[in-house]
């Protein structure tokens, strides 16, 4: 039976997850409140979330919501397990998405950085099925 499930996430970075949400083609509508989630059924199933994915971006019936959490100062997901998991993966969650979204904090970091003492970079590379960033800043020899 297809329904609504709220998964506990480390997301607390509106930014970082919205741009790894583009990163992933996923196309994220952001809202200052939170707005009622398409259901399965065409209800909200008293679901809303500030950040949502529309199901027609995956081609599923359900939206994918990602709703702050003021208590534990993170993202839930809020999602159809039965509409999201065919479409997207069994680890799209916890994999794809966090992957995404550790790169943008990495970028946002080095940001921060270059702001604060210059010029920096990130260096990417890729060794089988890990990925490494790292960041440099020219002058003092930070690896």
């Amino acid at each position: 039976m297809s329904h609504f499930s709220t998964v506990k996430t480390k997301l607390a970075n509106s930014e970082c997850l919205v741009q790894a949400l583009q990163d992933l083609k996923l196309n994220p509508q952001v809202h200052e409140t939170a707005q009622s989630l398409k259901g399965y059924y065409g209800g909200s199933q008293g679901q809303s979330a500030e950040i949502i994915v529309s199901g027609r971006t995956i081609k599923a019936r359900a939206d994918i919501g990602f709703k702050w959490n003021q208590s534990s100062g993170v993202y839930d997901v809020i999602h159809d397990g039965y509409e999201t998991v065919p479409k997207l993966g069994q680890d799209f969650f916890s994999n794809k998405l966090m992957l995404a979204y550790g790169q943008r904090m990495v970028r946002a970091k080095a940001a921060e950085l270059q702001e604060q003492f210059g010029e920096c970079a990130i260096a990417e590379s890729t060794n089988g099925s890990v990925q490494t960033l790292r960041g440099l800043q020219k002058g003092l020899g930070c690896r």
